[in-house]
C-alpha cells in the first residue's frame, strides 16, 4: 500500500471538493482523508510526501494520434516556424543529410501563421530544394500535404487528374498537379512511405508516452489503426509496448476501413488488456477550415461555389453507420462544418447505438442553434479541442466570411444543452499540454495574443468545467466513469501533480502551470 499525503487532492467529484490524503493498493484507491491516515497507522505502507503540491485525477487526452505524435517528435517539425522562407531553409538543411534514394517526410507546416506567405507549399517551392529526393511536407492539420516533382513522378500523378472520393488533387490553370493533395487524396502520397516495423512502432509509442507523461497525461484516446501496420499489427504493437514498465491507458478507435479486420481479429487483439482497449468506429465526415474543405452550410469567403467537401455520399455514410451498429459499436465522427453536423445528426437519429452506448461528436467547432436543438436527448459525447479555437482565431472568421455559424467553439452552450464534453488536443496538430487547452477554454483568447481579445466569451467554461474535460469527461467518453476520471474509492490510482493550484491563480497564468509528478497505476512515471 502507498499513502499519498501532504497534498491538496481535488477529487473532481464536485467543485471545491478536496481531501488531504489518498491510500492506494494494487493500482486502486482504497481510502481517502482521515480514513486513509487511520488505515496507514495500522498497516505497513509506503508514504509519499507530496510537499503541499496540488493533485488531480490523472489527465487523459480524449483525442490524439499517438503514433503520429511520436513521428512528429522524431521528424523535422515546422511547428512554430515564423516564415515560409524559414521553413524552406530548414527543409533544405535536412535534405542535405539524405542518402542516395532516401525520401523526406516533414511535419507541421502552418501557412496561417507565417508572416511572409499565407499559401501552401507547391511542387515548385520544394523542387528548389531537391529535384532528385522525393519530399513530402504535411500541413499541421493532417488534411493536406505538399510534394515535389520527384514525388509526383513516384506516385504517377497525371495532368488533369481528378480524385474520386473525399479528397482533391490541386491543379493549376494548365491542369498540371501543383503538388498539393487535400484530405483523402493526401493518402496517395503518405501511404507510399515504407511501412514501419513492429519494433519501430513500439519505439514511436515509447517516445510519445514519455513526452505525454511530462505533460501530466496518464492516458489517451488515439486513432492510429489504419495508417501503420493495419489494425492487428498496430494493436499488437500497443499491447507489446504498454506494460507495467510503460503504463499508459490507451483507448484505440477503429477506423472504418479497418472494420473488417476488427471483426476478423482474434480475441487476443479485440480483448481489453490492462492498458489497451478498442473503442468506437471512427469515421471522417468532412475536412478542415484551414484546407477549405470543412463542409459548411454557407460558401467560403470569396469562393461562392465552395461549400467544402464531404468524404462520403449520403448513402455511403448511412451504410457505414449501419455497419458499426451491426458490429455493436458506437461511432466517433470527425465533424468540422456546420452542415456536416446537421447531416450526421439526421443519420444517427435513424440508427441509434445500443442502450448504454454513446456516439462521439469529434471537434464540432461550428454550429447553428437549431442543430443542437435537433440533437437534444441523443446519446452523444462531444469530443472537443479547445486549442483549435486559440489557433484558428481570428483567421478562420476571415476564411468563412460574414455568414460563419454563430455558435463558434460553443462549449458552454453544448454543455448547457445537457451534453458531456471531453477534451483533447488532436496532437500532433496541437501541443498535447492540457493546460494549453484549459487556458483556451477559460479565457477564449488566441495563441498569438494569449492575454488579449476574448472570442465569443459567453462560451467560456469555468476552471472546474475546463479541467473536467480531461478527467471525468475523458472517462465518460470511453465508458469508464465508474473507474476513472475522479478521485474516489475504487477508482484507478492515476494522478497528475501540479506546482500551482489552478483555482487560485489568475486564469491568464493557466498556461504556465508545471507538472511535478505523473502517476499511473500507482507508479510515479514522471517526476520533475
Amino acid at each position: 500500500m502507498k499513502l499519498w499525503e501532504n497534498g491538496t487532492f481535488y477529487t473532481m467529484e464536485a467543485p471545491n471538493q478536496t481531501t488531504h490524503s489518498v491510500l492506494t493498493a494494487h493500482g486502486t484507491v482504497i481510502a481517502l482523508g482521515d480514513q486513509a491516515q487511520r488505515i496507514a497507522q495500522k498497516e505497513q505502507v509506503e508514504s509519499i510526501d507530496l510537499k503541499n503540491s496540488v493533485v488531480f485525477p490523472g489527465f487523459v487526452d480524449s483525442h490524439l494520434h499517438l503514433l503520429w505524435y511520436g513521428q512528429a517528435l522524431d521528424r523535422l517539425n515546422l511547428y512554430g516556424y515564423p516564415t515560409k522562407q524559414a521553413c524552406l531553409r530548414a527543409i533544405a538543411e535536412r535534405a542535405m543529410k539524405l542518402q542516395d534514394g532516401e525520401w523526406l517526410f516533414v511535419e507541421g507546416y502552418d501557412d496561417n501563421n507565417l508572416s511572409d506567405s499565407k499559401g501552401l507549399l507547391t511542387r515548385w517551392d520544394l523542387d528548389q530544394i531537391s529535384d532528385t529526393h522525393p519530399i513530402l511536407v504535411r500541413r499541421i492539420d493532417y488534411h493536406c500535404v505538399s510534394v515535389n516533382t520527384p514525388f509526383i513522378n513516384e506516385i504517377g500523378l497525371k495532368r488533369n487528374q481528378v480524385f474520386e472520393g473525399g479528397g482533391r488533387i490541386d491543379l493549376n490553370q494548365e491542369g498540371e498537379p501543383t503538388g498539393i493533395l487535400k484530405d483523402e487524396a493526401s493518402m496517395l502520397a503518405t501511404e507510399r512511405f515504407p511501412t514501419e516495423s513492429q519494433d519501430e512502432l513500439k519505439r514511436l509509442i515509447t517516445i510519445a508516452i514519455h513526452d505525454l507523461w511530462r505533460k501530466g497525461i496518464v492516458g489517451a484516446h488515439s486513432e492510429d489503426l489504419h495508417y501503420f501496420n493495419g489494425l492487428i499489427g498496430t494493436v499488437k504493437a500497443y499491447q507489446d509496448a504498454l506494460t507495467d514498465t510503460l503504463p499508459f491507458r490507451a483507448h484505440l478507435l477503429v477506423h472504418h476501413k479497418e472494420l473488417d479486420a476488427y471483426l476478423a481479429a482474434p480475441k487476443s487483439i479485440r480483448a481489453t488488456k490492462p492498458f489497451v482497449e478498442l473503442g468506437a468506429m471512427k469515421i471522417f465526415y468532412d475536412g478542415t477550415v484551414g484546407a477549405h474543405t470543412a463542409y459548411m452550410s454557407q460558401p467560403y469567403s470569396g469562393e461562392p461555389s465552395n461549400y467544402g467537401l464531404k468524404f462520403h455520399s449520403d448513402a455511403a455514410f448511412e451504410n457505414l453507420v449501419q455497419q458499426a451498429r451491426a458490429a455493436r459499436l458506437p461511432v466517433a465522427i470527425h465533424i468540422i462544418g456546420d452542415q456536416a453536423f446537421d447531416d450526421v445528426i439526421r443519420v444517427l437519429k435513424k440508427y441509434p447505438p445500443l442502450p448504454g452506448q454513446k456516439d462521439r461528436m469529434i471537434h464540432t467547432p461550428w454550429l447553428r442553434p437549431y442543430m443542437l436543438e435537433a440533437a437534444q436527448g441523443m446519446p452523444l459525447i462531444f469530443d472537443v479541442q479547445p486549442q483549435f479555437m486559440s489557433s484558428d482565431m481570428p483567421w478562420a472568421l476571415d476564411v468563412l466570411g460574414k455568414h460563419y455559424p454563430p455558435l463558434a467553439f460553443a462549449w458552454k452552450t453544448i454543455r448547457d444543452n445537457g451534453f458531456t464534453l471531453a477534451g483533447g488536443s488532436d496532437a500532433p496538430i496541437e501541443v498535447p499540454n492540457p493546460f494549453f487547452g484549459i487556458h483556451a477554454a477559460v479565457t477564449r483568447t488566441c495563441t498569438t495574443d494569449v492575454n488579449g481579445k476574448r472570442y465569443f466569451p459567453k462560451e467560456a467554461l469555468s476552471i472546474f468545467e475546463a479541467i473536467a474535460l480531461y478527467t471525468s469527461g475523458s472517462a465518460a467518453a470511453c465508458g469508464h466513469s465508474d473507474t476513472r476520471g475522479t478521485i474516489r474509492v475504487g477508482k484507478v490510482a492515476d494522478f497528475t501533480v501540479l506546482d500551482l493550484d489552478p483555482f487560485h491563480i489568475d486564469p491568464a497564468a493557466l498556461r504556465n502551470i508545471k507538472v511535478q509528478k505523473t502517476i499511473v497505476n500507482e507508479q510515479i512515471v514522471f517526476q520533475q
